[in-house]
């Protein structure tokens, strides 16, 4: 009997430490969704010029940040500044590693990625009274073994793409990766998580201010990441960020004032020829600006003159294509099955 007691309670360890899976997600979980992230900031130079353009287009982003790549966010003012507007203004802010090293995580001993990971979790709580729930590894790449540190320091979601903007490539339009990403997609079948980063000009001076309205006009609603995949933005939050509504319904709200514009015109158009002529001018202005959305592909590589700072292409590797599934990832499964084993095995020498 001792014996099974010994083996029922290594049982018991072992299904206490399964429930706390980390997640994968490439992918929002709802159709419709649509989730713009950035990596690799903040840049004194580009970070605030991002977030002047998503409040211009009311919009909410998540910011997976370095602790020092372009600055260290521990000792520049500035710097500090910029993780306190993110996170102020509404914006999700997940974990990017420390220091983001050159060869990724997979190189690195648990000791060196807990490190990386635990030492960006305190910056951040002494800046922002949080830490993140969310890891996006640089590179894109991360093994067995990482999962199981990126899980200890309390990470609940991996986060990976389905949609590269190369914005650090100046071998490609970051504009036109949007439009050949989305096109022929329905938005009533599809979601998407886009990979950009606050680092790049291309990014912060141009190709925001394109893609924004295009993502809204095709049908999509732009969220953070929390809506995104439905799970609390920070370690020790229960619930989604209620500030996220606006982001969430916008669209909606726009497709019902236009609705209630159109029934009104209706209306009018049965009293006055004037009015018919009206609103045949207002349909003549919504048709440009339907014709301006569609010519985007036409903006030209402007991604010469992005400026690249050290590590700032960590995630050239295209991966996207490989990430197909919002499954989760459970880390511990042989463990389980191990111990079920024992259990068994014990209860026939009994």
């Amino acid at each position: 009997m001792k014996f099974l007691n010994t083996i029922l309670l290594l049982a018991s360890v072992v299904m206490n430490s399964v429930h706390a899976e980390v997640k994968y997600f490439s992918k929002c979980v709802n159709e419709r969704d649509f989730a713009l992230t950035f990596d690799d900031g903040p840049s004194l130079d580009y970070t605030s010029k991002v977030l002047d353009v998503l409040d211009e287009f009311h919009v909410k982003a998540t910011f997976f940040v370095n602790g020092n790549n372009c600055v260290d966010i521990t000792s520049n003012d500035k710097a500090k500044k910029l993780i306190k507007r993110e996170f102020e203004s509404g914006h999700v802010i997940g974990s990017h590693t420390f220091s983001h090293p050159a060869d990724g995580i997979t190189k690195l001993s648990n000791k060196e990625l807990e490190s990386e990971l635990t030492k960006l979790n305190d910056a951040l709580y002494d800046l922002i009274g949080v830490k993140p729930n969310f890891f996006r590894p640089p590179l894109g790449e991360y093994n067995e073994k990482n999962l199981k540190i990126i899980e200890k320091v309390g990470i609940k979601a991996n986060i990976l793409w389905n949609l590269d903007s190369e914005d650090w490539n100046p071998s490609y339009n970051a504009t036109q990766q949007y439009v050949d990403g989305l096109s022929g997609k329905d938005p009533m079948a599809h979601s998407f998580i886009a990979l950009n980063h606050d680092i790049q000009k291309v990014t912060a001076e141009k190709n925001l201010k394109i893609v924004i309205p295009y993502i809204k006009n095709l049908g999509y609603n732009i969220v953070p990441m929390d809506v995104c995949i439905g799970i609390p933005a920070y370690q020790g939050q229960n619930e989604i960020s209620s500030s996220n509504g606006n982001a969430e319904n916008e669209n909606q709200k726009v497709e019902e004032e236009k609705s209630k514009e159109g029934n009104t015109n209706n209306n009018t158009n049965n009293n006055t020829n004037t009015n018919t002529n009206t609103n045949a001018n207002a349909n003549t202005n919504t048709n440009t600006n339907t014709n301006t959305n569609n010519n985007v592909n036409t903006s030209t590589n402007t991604n010469n003159n992005v400026n690249t700072n050290t590590n700032n292409n960590a995630d050239a590797d295209s991966i996207g294509e490989n990430l197909n599934s919002n499954d989760a990832t459970t880390v511990k499964m042989s463990l389980l099955f191990s111990t079920i084993m024992m259990t068994l095995v014990a209860s026939l020498l009994l």
